[in-house]
């Protein structure tokens, strides 16, 4: 991710409504797995910690690390000191050191190897552990400036993120979409942000910039309302589109 918008993200992800639809589906999902309160919790690519501190609510043991040196100063600014420097295809822990690991958003970015994160993922987690994985849905929904000042390359189809677990001994629990309340308006407006974008090259091009914009405040809070009660009926059911793939997995010993 370029190092600006290490800002951006610690400016919105504990106020904007996608932020807080997923980091509520995330705690949804720990309990629904049985996870305990006094569990072990790693976040395998924490950013600036907004996920961390949206955990530690249920989950006090939750520690994290990045990659990127630009995320690190937000973590003492929020107070978490349970986070360090290091990559996911080469993790600084012991084997079978965590009950759940988390990893959101971080398999499509470039640098990453899919095959040897989800390898390390397994590695860390205890047997009985949980797996949840989180992507972004359908490569058609790429756009390019965004996934340019986030350093992403790929986005995915759930028999490919199931695929890619069951390289290694796993029940899968679960593999749903999110987002798919709001998925008819996500599409529409990626797709014209496809048609009418500038060409990447251009010599005028200015620095890019994720789709992170501020909203007015009812708006925001309208829509966190909405995943609300999708965050209800994910609960329930699997959903079966939306912009993102929630992937649940236990680790067999």
């Amino acid at each position: 991710m370029e190092a600006y918008e290490y800002a951006t993200m610690a400016a919105f992800e504990t106020s904007y409504w996608w932020y807080r639809g997923l980091h509520g589906a995330l705690r949804d999902t720990l309990q629904a797995a049985g996870v305990g309160r006094e569990a072990r919790i790693l976040d395998a690519g924490c950013g600036t910690g907004g996920n961390l501190l949206s955990l530690g609510k249920q989950f006090p043991n939750a520690s994290g690390f990045d990659y990127s040196a630009d995320a690190a100063p937000f973590w003492a600014a929020r107070g978490l000191r349970q986070c360090c420097l290091a990559s996911i295809n080469d993790m600084p822990y012991p084997s079978a050191s965590f009950d759940a690991v988390l990893s959101i958003d971080v398999l499509e970015t470039e640098g990453v190897d899919e095959a040897r994160a989800v390898a390390e993922l397994w590695r860390v987690t205890r047997p009985g552990g949980i797996i949840v994985l989180v992507v972004p849905a359908y490569r058609w929904l790429l756009t390019e400036e965004h996934h340019r000042a986030v350093h992403a390359s790929r986005r995915y189809l759930r028999p490919e993120v199931v695929a890619l677990l069951r390289q290694h001994p796993v029940e899968i629990l679960r593999s749903t979409h999110y987002f798919a309340t709001l998925f008819p308006a996500i599409a529409a407006y990626r797709l014209a942000l496809q048609r009418f974008s500038r060409p990447h090259g251009a010599q005028t091009e200015p620095a890019p910039r994720s789709e992170l914009t501020p909203l007015p405040p009812v708006v925001n809070e309208l829509l966190a309302g909405v995943m609300r009660v999708e965050r209800g009926v994910l609960r329930a059911v699997d959903l079966p589109f939306g912009s993102s793939i929630l992937t649940v997995a236990r680790k067999i010993a």
